[in-house]
């Protein structure tokens, strides 16, 4: 690749949102700040997300079959700090309810979306999920969490 870093700085420029994936099979679960999060079709409604793949919430869905999607408020960052340095009991302190297949929804957050796995591929160090939206619900409301960062090539 030619000039990575200026690749590196346009990148960074793609905005994206910040949410929460919450993941559940048998009794374990977790969830995990994530900020690729794209709608990807109308009808079936669906959108896609990207995991890296070391991320312990990627073999929840693998294996499930299932996530839920909860979109951050732009206004209250108590989520994204709760979930950027999550404590051991991943929920402890953090208002939920239980949604598709016993996953929790985020009680805070502007909305939800419910979700099965339609498809999943790799994609370098992450994989991509396609998510049927089955669910939903607007929440708390008002505007998602939108950033943009610095570097294409991090978080």
């Amino acid at each position: 690749m030619k000039n990575k870093k200026e690749v590196g700085k346009a990148l960074g420029r793609v905005p994206s949102g910040l949410f929460v994936i919450t993941a559940k099979c048998e009794d374990k679960e977790d969830a995990v700040l994530a900020s690729w999060v794209n709608q990807c079709s109308f009808d079936p409604p669906a959108l896609t997300i990207a995991l890296a793949t070391l991320r312990s919430a990627r073999l929840l869905i693998e294996a499930s079959g299932a996530f839920i999607v909860n979109v951050l408020p732009k206004d209250d960052k108590a989520l994204l700090k709760h979930f950027s340095r999550p404590p051991e009991d991943i929920f402890k302190g953090v208002k939920t309810k239980k949604g598709l297949d016993g996953i929790r929804i985020l009680s805070d957050a502007v909305a939800y979306l419910e979700c099965e796995v339609a498809q999943a591929m790799q994609s370098g160090d992450h994989v991509l999920y396609v998510g049927e939206i089955v669910a939903g619900k607007t929440l708390k409301g008002g505007d998602p969490y939108i950033h943009v960062r610095d570097n294409g090539f991090g978080y």
